[in-house]
């Protein structure tokens, strides 16, 4: 009877722990920190709440109705709306909407967007949402759209309230914190997290590569690094984007990346990742085959006039 009696306490007492894990009044539940139901101290989720809305952190919310998080501005008067959450790291579009009296700034990378195309922002960048008011310009939030390879740096720190499931790089399991996870090798990274107030998750996949372009140069190159020949520019991978600087101007790279004229070429490859490799080099004034069957054809062009000039010289000489 005794043993009985101490395995129901036993199980109760396992009742009561996993409730205070999963759904503990004072909010100590490590997966959650949303907002609490003031009557059963239990979470409020979309299924409990009484509005189509959620609090989260920094001042957002998430409304359910729009599916999108809003941002108040303006003493609450009017909401900025967006498909992200402060702090986000997404591969796909942006998209953001307000009230017209709502004049927003979009900043991508530190440099102001006119005429921003706020239904689908999906440019690659850091990108920082501001309203401007009549005497100041207050920041709503921020978010990073990266591609599907990236050479993305300090890992990925999760918005405030969200929480990492699960994460691999190729293969393996990658090692992750419960709101960071480091990105320092280079591979495939599936991400999985969840916000717990809305019951949303999420995926990051994104392929990390911080290798810069592998280009050569090939030409007849003398010691000094000098070239005496064209110069043909080989490892070109799709994707690719070249800038090119020859004597010091702004000149269009060729695209069978044959160069050929003489002077000092400065060239810059960013591969789809945003790594960079730069070269710069001098081509010397050289003689090609086109050059010495031109100077051929000149020195018997010369060769012919002179020829001419002295039988003109001899025939008055006759007379």
């Amino acid at each position: 009877m005794k043993l009985a009696i101490r395995s129901v306490f036993a199980a109760a007492l396992c009742v009561l722990l996993s409730a205070a894990v999963y759904a503990a009044p004072d909010g100590s539940d490590i997966y959650y920190s949303g907002p609490l139901d003031s009557m059963t101290g239990q979470p409020i989720t979309p299924s409990s709440a009484e509005t189509a809305r959620v609090w989260l952190s920094d001042g957002m919310y998430y409304d359910f109705d729009r599916h999108a998080y809003a941002y108040p501005v303006g003493d609450g008067l009017y909401d900025v709306y967006a498909s992200v959450a402060n702090g986000m790291i997404v591969t796909e579009s942006v998209s953001i909407s307000t009230n017209d009296s709502v004049n927003l700034n979009v900043y991508r990378n530190g440099e102001l967007l006119e005429n921003a195309d706020l239904d689908e922002l999906r440019q690659i960048g850091d990108y920082v949402i501001s309203v401007k008011n009549a005497d100041r310009t207050e920041n709503l939030f921020g978010f990073r759209i990266i591609g599907a390879e990236t050479n993305l740096s300090g890992g990925y720190s999760m918005p405030t309230g969200f929480y990492i499931l699960d994460a691999t790089c190729g293969e393996k399991e990658a090692f992750y914190e419960r709101s960071y996870i480091g990105m320092q090798d280079e591979g495939l990274y599936h991400i999985e997290y969840i916000c717990p107030a809305n019951e949303l998750r999420y995926t990051l996949e994104t392929t990390i590569d911080r290798t810069p372009p592998q280009i050569t140069l090939e030409g007849r190159r003398d010691d000094a690094g000098r070239f005496h020949s064209a110069v043909d520019v080989r490892g070109l991978q799709p994707g690719d984007t070249v800038s090119m600087a020859y004597n010091d101007a702004q000149a269009v790279f060729p695209a069978n990346g044959h160069l050929d004229e003489s002077g000092i070429y400065t060239l810059w490859v960013t591969d789809s990742a945003g790594n960079t490799a730069m070269e710069q080099f001098a081509i010397m004034v050289y003689f090609d085959l086109n050059s010495l069957i031109f100077f051929a054809l000149i020195c018997a062009s010369l060769a012919g006039v002179l020829g001419y000039m002295l039988y003109k010289r001899k025939k008055l000489k006759i007379m």
